[in-house]
């Protein structure tokens, strides 16, 4: 199959960008410094709160000042930020950096999408660009298996610091990939007032949409939870730090997996059930392998991270089918950014609570704590039932 130059681009600078060396154990190396988990993850907040506070703004910017122009500053403030991570050691310090990434998350994502599609677009070939865009779905993932079971080992070799270093190479060669490589000349521009108004109106005047908005949030703490979960508790299992690159890699194989079969995965409990069951489903198994010891302990863990894995696999496609389905056609893009900026914003006030249990009453307590939150995304189903309910009686 030929694939048009700037969309080969965009396969090698989804490959690139996404290179993280350091993914697999980024909170051990941050406790390797002597924080606390808690601490560790507060660190993690910092990046989900600039993430989503600079989604929208930077979906402006790209659409004025250039998408192309976006995704060049975002690397390069990533390689630099990732160079910082690898090179100090100070709280406040990495802080500012674990901002600074949000930021740069923030200009990249959808970014590269946008600017793809409306290329492709305007040369009518929008089959080609699916294509496209789902290799560079799959690059993602293989770029982060590969990178964090070769950083493993490298940092079981040399330091976890140095894991960092080598993310910030590779993030800095997606700059002149995207700058020499990408192509841009069909977009159209929005200014922040519309695209904030636009973000009121619809959260005003669409019941569905704010209801799958509440829903998306609560489990997306259940979401990103299991993901910042796999270190410590592999910890606390005691996997050797040269398999914990390896063991990552195989979760995102079995995400990867997941997101092609969405529909089938979720086709006895519906969309947001269905997530909400495995999500609940491998928090209980994670509590229980904690009341194990050595392999049998590991075995359980193991078997509730891959149901969690699925869980996040079908998470992406399930936010955008929802959203397709009941935001208005003149706000799907907008709507898609409140959703990320709900996503985010509600892990980072989680984050050091599930931290801080994990420190002070271990991963069973964490565990099951996740499950209750995750559960109350049923809460605004079952009240729309009873309302509905309601008026069937009085009618």
């Amino acid at each position: 199959m030929r694939v048009e130059p700037f969309g080969l681009a965009f396969i090698i600078f989804r490959f690139s960008r996404n290179s993280y060396f350091h993914v697999a154990f980024s909170v051990l190396y941050f406790q390797s410094l002597g924080f606390s988990l808690a601490t560790a993850l507060s660190l993690e907040s910092f990046y989900y709160v600039a993430k989503a506070g600079f989604e929208v703004p930077s979906g402006v910017f790209a659409d004025r000042v250039g998408r192309k122009t976006t995704l060049v500053l975002g690397s390069l403030i990533a390689a630099s930020c990732y160079l910082g991570l690898g090179l100090c050691d100070q709280y406040w310090q990495m802080m500012l950096f674990e901002a600074g990434l949000g930021l740069s998350m923030s200009m990249a994502s959808g970014t590269d999408s946008a600017l793809v599609y409306d290329e492709y677009k305007a040369i009518g070939k929008i089959g080609e660009y699916e294509r496209v865009e789902s290799a560079g779905w799959g690059m993602r993932n293989i770029a982060r298996g590969l990178a964090s079971a070769f950083g493993s080992v490298f940092a079981a070799w040399y330091t976890m610091g140095s894991t960092f270093i080598l993310t910030s190479i590779a993030i800095f060669i997606s700059a002149p990939v995207a700058a020499i490589f990408l192509k841009e000349g069909h977009r159209k521009s929005t200014t922040l007032k519309i695209v904030v108004l636009s973000a009121i109106s619809l959260v005003q005047r669409n019941g569905e949409y704010r209801r799958i908005l509440l829903q998306f949030a609560i489990i997306t703490i259940g979401v990103k939870a299991g993901f910042w979960a796999f270190q410590p508790f592999s910890d606390l299992h005691h996997i050797p730090l040269q398999w914990i690159g390896a063991c990552f890699t195989a979760l995102l194989f079995v995400s990867l997996v997941a997101s092609f079969f969405v529909e089938r995965i979720c086709s006895l409990f519906g969309l947001l059930h269905t997530q909400t069951a495995l999500i609940v489903a491998a928090f209980v198994v994670m509590s229980l392998s904690f009341a194990s010891t050595g392999r049998a302990g590991i075995v359980i863990v193991s078997i509730g991270l891959a149901l969690h894995a699925v869980a996040q696999g079908i998470s992406d496609p399930i936010m955008r089918i929802l959203i397709n389905r009941y935001a208005e056609s003149d706000s799907r893009a907008t709507a898609m950014s409140v959703a990320s900026m709900a996503g985010d914003g509600a892990f980072s006030l989680v984050a050091p609570l599930f931290g801080y249990l994990i420190d002070k009453h271990g991963g069973a307590a964490a565990s099951l704590a996740i499950v209750l939150v995750s559960l109350s995304a049923l809460c605004p189903d079952l009240i729309g039932r009873q309302k509905m309910q309601k008026k069937a009686l009085s009618s």
